[in-house]
């Protein structure tokens, strides 16, 4: 497989784990706000680590 591909799959994964973790954080939210901050700060980190693959 050529490195571009491979970033790109790679990309598409992340944003599916964020996907699923904004889900697990609202679920999280309604029970504990300490842990639903820790998880959106980690979404947080992952969507700018996106970012700068995906440019």
């Amino acid at each position: 497989m050529d490195k571009q591909y491979q970033l790109d799959l790679s990309i598409q994964d992340l944003k599916q784990a964020v996907k699923i973790m904004r889900r697990a954080a609202g679920r999280i939210k309604e029970v504990d706000q300490t842990e639903s901050y820790t998880l959106n700060t980690l979404i947080s980190d992952i969507e700018e680590l996106i970012d700068r693959l995906d440019k």
